[in-house]
């Protein structure tokens, strides 16, 4: 059975005008992937190359350069990198499923040309797949796109090659791409997922960094979000049900007329069972410190209709897990210090908060860090999508201020100014780092210590009632 590809319309027209123009490009193709259908929802041309040197975050800020005129003086590494900024964009549950070429060469059948297709896709693969959080690579497939429209006959043609793998030898398979004259219909669920955790700082010989602190918080985090269980709309549903068939059963329920408009949002709940909130061993360590996480990160997923249940906790999982990843990624790389802990000091700080831009019928997201204005992310998102929007469109609300109460009140009750760095603008998502030498231990020592004598008292209590 022949692969089937769902598009909107614009995105054939987006081909033909670099085709009619006879302009060679290549860019990305983002899509999502379910068990009832694949859609492509976005196709983002890949900006000139500007930098040979050093292809890094800040790459897509440098000068340019002559721009490439075939396929041969494209860069991987630029178009990698482009995947990754894009990728950091994306709601859980899409993905970059490959990349798109106009040119006036056959790059099918002349192996130069297949062969730097090739090179580019398993370039991508591995820089994508080296930080599973945050980029991460299409489930349960290593199979990627390459959509070709032919500058000189306008002829569309799109196969699909494994990559990642030993074989040299790729078989090249057929992939039937279907253009949708009406747009897409997709089914948004909103997750607001709260933080309020304290994390230990401790710092070996070898010392550690803001990076290194924040990599094994995303391990915590990640355990914990996987193994809670997601709500939707306050039930917990059958993993194999389609999202579709919740708001049938929905409205037959409330006896509501036969109207095949789905509501604009699914509200979900993750809840961490108590049993793995516990660590699974305590150790007694002293610590040098500690980071306080605090806020909520807000969740906006859309999913394909049909898409069951389970695929949709799957997306929303991943979104909260990757937003994380792309803040904190963000957050380091703005750092003029990269030292962990400030000596006698608590620093409050903010990383970026998200907000959303639109994109066809969906939304994709951006970051803004404090101070920044709605056309900061216009920038990003006509550069790295290749879209024209306004000011308007970016919704900034989604994260709103977060409460500094209880921070001001430890600003006002230290003897000292210097106590307290200067916190600037709030948002919704903080962590505050600081010294804390005995009373984290403390209070480890304290549960660990009388957990047992607890649980065996309630338990005789309950045996004499």
């Amino acid at each position: 059975m022949v692969r089937a590809i769902y598009s909107p319309e614009y995105c054939l027209q987006y081909l033909e005008q670099f085709a009619s123009q006879e302009i060679f490009v290549t860019g990305l193709i983002l899509g999502q992937i379910t068990n009832s259908r694949e859609n492509v929802i976005h196709l983002a041309r890949t900006p000139e190359e500007k930098s040979t040197d050093n292809v890094s975050e800040e790459s897509f800020t440098s000068d340019k350069q002559e721009p490439v005129k075939n396929l041969l003086g494209v860069s991987e590494a630029w178009v990698a990198d482009h995947a990754k900024h894009v990728t950091r964009m994306l709601p859980g549950g899409v993905f970059v499923q490959g990349i798109f070429i106009t040119s006036d060469e056959d790059i099918f059948e002349e192996p130069n040309y297949f062969s730097k297709v090739k090179s580019i896709l398993n370039y991508m693969y591995r820089i994508l797949n080296s930080n599973r959080f945050m980029f991460a690579n299409c489930p349960d497939s290593n199979e990627r796109l390459i959509l070709h429209m032919s500058t000189n006959t306008k002829v569309l043609t799109c196969k699909s090659v494994e990559i990642g793998g030993p074989n040299k030898n790729t078989s090249i398979k057929p992939v039937e791409w279907k253009f949708l004259s009406k747009p897409q219909q997709w089914q948004r669920l909103d997750c607001y997922y709260e933080f309020d955790d304290v994390y230990p700082v401790i710092v070996k010989n070898s010392g550690i960094s803001v990076k290194q602190q924040f990599q094994q918080i995303l391990e915590s985090a990640h355990k914990t979000i996987d193994s809670s269980v997601m709500f939707i709309d306050g039930e917990l549903k059958d993993g194999s049900e389609q999202l579709e068939q919740i708001i049938k059963k929905k409205k037959s329920k409330n006896n509501t007329k036969t109207s095949q408009d789905l509501p604009k949002s699914m509200h979900v709940s993750l809840f961490v069972p108590f049993e793995n909130a516990l660590p699974e061993t305590v150790e007694y360590l002293e610590c040098d410190g500690s980071i306080h996480f605090s806020g909520v990160v807000s969740s906006s997923v859309f999913m394909y209709p049909k898409a069951t249940v389970s695929e949709a906790i799957a997306a929303v999982k991943q979104d909260i897990i990757r937003s994380l990843a792309s803040r904190f990624t963000m957050h380091c790389d703005a750092l003029i210090d990269d030292n962990l802990l400030p000596e006698e000091k608590v620093c409050f700080n903010e990383p970026p908060r998200r907000v959303l831009v639109p994109v066809g019928s969906l939304y994709l997201c951006d970051y803004l860090f404090p101070g920044e204005a709605p056309a900061e992310a216009l920038l990003s998102v006509r550069e790295l999508l290749d879209l024209q929007i306004t000011e308007t469109d970016v919704i900034c609300d989604i994260e709103t201020p977060a409460d500094t109460s209880e921070f001001d009140a430890l600003d006002r009750d230290a003897s000292s100014e210097e106590l307290l760095a200067t916190p600037q603008e709030a948002s919704q998502f903080m962590y505050i780092t600081g010294i804390c030498f005995a009373l984290f231990v403390l209070v480890i020592s304290i549960l660990v210590h009388y957990y047992d004598g607890i649980v065996d008292f309630i338990g005789k209590i309950l045996t004499k009632s």
